[in-house]
C-alpha cells in the first residue's frame, strides 16, 4: 500500500535532506539564459549549411539523453546503465508503426514513448528494489536481452532491421530534437519542485531515513524510471526516423547511455542545465577532435573521465557555482577523495 507522506514531516524532512532550491533569482537568470538560447536555436537552421545543422542536431540528442539520465541517476542517485532499452523500445515502435501500420511519425513517436514509460515501470517494479552496482549491472543485463530479442524476432525486422520512410526535409528532425530537449529540460527544472521531487531528493541521500519520515521509496523511484524512460524514447523514435535504417547493435548500444552519463557527471548532476551543458560541450569537442585524430579523442576522453573523478565529482555545475570560488571547491574535493 502506497503511503503519501505527511505534511508536516516527510516532506520537511525531505526539503532539509535536499538543500535548498536556487533562489528566485537564480531562477530567473537560468530562464533568461534558457529562453535566449531557445531563440537562437530556433533560428540557426536558417542561417547555417546543413553541415552545422546536422551537428547541432546531434548535439540535441545527446543534450536530451543527459537530461533523462539526469532524473533517475542524478536527482535520485541510481546508476542506470540501460537507458539503450528504452531508446530502442522508442526507435523501434515508432519504425513499425510507421513502416507496418502506415502511422504519421507525430502519432507512432508518443506511442513509443508511452511504451517506454509503462516497460520501465513494469521492470523498475523488479529492478528498484536493487542498489548501487547491483542495479546498475541489472539494468544493462535488461539491455542485452531487449537486443537479443528484436534480432531475433520477425516483425522487428531480426538482425537485418528494418528500413523507415525518408523526410522530405532534414530540418524536421532539428526541430523534434529541439523539442524533446525543451521536454527533458523542463521535466528536470519540475521535478524538484515538486512534493515527489523532495521525496526523491530524501530517497537519494539516504532511502532508510526517508523510510522513517513516511516515505515509500519504490512508487518515487518508479515514476522518475519512467520519466527517464519517456524521453529516452523521445530521442530514439526521432533518432530512428533521422536514420530512416535501424537495426539491433545499432540501436541498443551502451554507447548511447555512456555517453549520457559522462554528460551528465561532467556538466551536473541534479541540476537542471548541467546535462545540457555537459552534453553541448562534450559533443562539441567530440566532433573536433575526431576530425583532427581519433587517438588524441580517445585519450582526451578518457583523460578527461580520470579529472573528473579527481577534481570535480559533482561536475561544473557544482565547481562554478561554490560560494567559496573555484580553488575552494577544487582543493575541498581533493580532500574528500584524499589526493
Amino acid at each position: 500500500m502506497i503511503r503519501p507522506p505527511a505534511v508536516g514531516t516527510a516532506v520537511s524532512g525531505a526539503e532539509a535532506t535536499a538543500g535548498p532550491l536556487p533562489s528566485r533569482a537564480a531562477d530567473a537568470r537560468g530562464i533568461a539564459l534558457a529562453a535566449a538560447a531557445l531563440i537562437a536555436a530556433l533560428v540557426l537552421p536558417a542561417v547555417l549549411n546543413t553541415y552545422y545543422v546536422r551537428i547541432i542536431t546531434g548535439i540535441f540528442l545527446f543534450g536530451i539523453l543527459a537530461s533523462a539520465w539526469n532524473l533517475i541517476g542524478g536527482y535520485t542517485g541510481y546508476p542506470d546503465f540501460g537507458g539503450a532499452a528504452f531508446l530502442g523500445i522508442g526507435a523501434y515502435t515508432t519504425g513499425i508503426l510507421m513502416l507496418r501500420g502506415h502511422a504519421p511519425f507525430a502519432a507512432a513517436l508518443p506511442a513509443g514513448c508511452i511504451l517506454a514509460a509503462i516497460a520501465a515501470a513494469g521492470m523498475g517494479a523488479l529492478l528498484l528494489r536493487l542498489r548501487g552496482h547491483y542495479f546498475a549491472i541489472a539494468t544493462l543485463g535488461f539491455m542485452l536481452v531487449l537486443r537479443q530479442l528484436t534480432a531475433n524476432l520477425d516483425i522487428t525486422g531480426g538482425g537485418s532491421g528494418i528500413n523507415l520512410p525518408a523526410a522530405s526535409d532534414f530540418t524536421v528532425f532539428y526541430y523534434w530534437m529541439l523539442g524533446a530537449l525543451v521536454v527533458a529540460v523542463l521535466a528536470g527544472f519540475a521535478l524538484p519542485r515538486t512534493r515527489a521531487g523532495y521525496a526523491i531528493a530524501a530517497i537519494r541521500e539516504n532511502q532508510d531515513a526517508a523510510q522513517v519520515l513516511g516515505i515509500e521509496p519504490l512508487p518515487y523511484k518508479i515514476l522518475a524510471y519512467a520519466a527517464n524512460a519517456f524521453l529516452f524514447a523521445a530521442a530514439g523514435g526521432i533518432y530512428a526516423y533521422w536514420l530512416t535504417f535501424i537495426e539491433p547493435l545499432t540501436i541498443f548500444n551502451i554507447d548511447f547511455t555512456v555517453q549520457a552519463v559522462v554528460m551528465a557527471l561532467f556538466g551536473g548532476p541534479g541540476t537542471v542545465f548541467g546535462p545540457v551543458v555537459g552534453a553541448v560541450i562534450l559533443k562539441t569537442l567530440d566532433v573536433v577532435l575526431t576530425n583532427i585524430s581519433l587517438f588524441l579523442h580517445n585519450v582526451f576522453f578518457g583523460g578527461l573521465v580520470c579529472l573528473l573523478v579527481i577534481f570535480a565529482p559533482r561536475g561544473l555545475a557544482e565547481i562554478f557555482q561554490s560560494p567559496a570560488g573555484l580553488r575552494a571547491s577544487i582543493r575541498d574535493a581533493l580532500r574528500e577523495n584524499r589526493v
